[in-house]
């Protein structure tokens, strides 16, 4: 999937405490690590589902932001990232 396409995906937006957001959408899953919270402003694909990274990481739940266009919430000027060949 590229850069173009991911931005312009919708996905549900859950704020994760931290600098993190699980993003979820039609295509597949994100995780972002929000500037605003101290992250680097990077998205990676998580192949998993929300519930899946929630027990990864030691949290029962997060806070919904609601449904955004990626680019309009993250900004145009994200970091993709590429994990265990993803792209």
């Amino acid at each position: 999937m590229d850069k173009e396409k991911t931005l312009n995906l919708v996905g549900e937006f859950t704020w994760l405490w931290g600098q993190e957001f699980f993003i979820e959408t039609s295509e597949r899953n994100f995780i972002w690590r929000d500037p605003d919270y101290g992250g680097d402003n990077s998205i990676r694909v998580y192949s998993g589902s929300f519930q899946d990274y929630l027990k990864e990481i030691g949290l029962d739940y997060g806070r919904s932001k609601g449904k955004h266009f990626i680019a309009g919430y993250c900004g145009e000027n994200v970091l993709f990232m590429v994990v265990d060949g993803e792209q």
